[in-house]
């Protein structure tokens, strides 16, 4: 029970995420902020989030998964890369939601750099996440039924996930850049 809590927690993670990310970047295309939005939606990621941690750390440490996902690593890879990118994101988190106000006391410095490159890995570990555990969300939940049906899952997820990572990056480095360094969003 508790693995089909977390796929439904996943996939709504998802969902709020892919909310988030969009909405920030019109924001940054627009220079639109709405600070209520954007907290709301923040704030819904991070509530989800913290349930899916709790409910992970369960299913890790009890019964069925404990131990065994990292036996066969040839056979696993999409388990290490859930767990290795779940931890990396959390690690990463507070400077993800820290960036911004980083950024403008950091500007002209080699810490501005740094700080883009956090939230270039910061969005790459999100995306690499996602696409590792969409399909194992929709397995669990029975949605997805065969090998053939997981192959273009996976397929359309890992390509929806390079895109939205690479749109993210340039979009918000881009406009940062502009608005911090005084340089222009060409």
């Amino acid at each position: 029970m508790a693995k089909k809590i977390n796929a439904v927690l996943g996939l709504a993670i998802i969902a709020a995420f892919l909310t988030h990310i969009i909405y920030e970047i019109y924001a940054y295309l627009t220079f639109y902020y709405n600070p209520v939005v954007t907290k709301v939606i923040a704030y819904t990621v991070a509530g989800l989030v913290a349930m899916h941690v709790i409910v992970t750390i369960i299913v890790i440490t009890s019964g069925h998964d404990r131990g065994k996902g990292l036996r066969y690593p040839g056979l696993n890879i999409r388990t290490i890369i859930q767990r290795a990118s779940g931890v990396l994101m959390i690690l990463i988190l507070p400077l993800h939601i820290k960036n911004f106000d980083i950024l403008s006391g950091t500007a002209g410095t080699p810490w501005f750099t740094v700080m883009q490159a956090v939230q270039v890995l910061f969005y790459g570990t999100v995306m690499l996440h996602i696409a590792a555990s969409a399909g194992n969300a929709l397995i669990t939940l029975g949605v997805i039924t065969s090998e053939k049906a997981r192959r273009r899952s996976d397929i359309a997820v890992w390509i929806a996930c390079a895109v939205l990572f690479i749109a993210a990056s340039y979009v918000i480095i881009r406009t940062q850049t502009a608005m911090f360094s005084g340089g222009g969003a060409s």
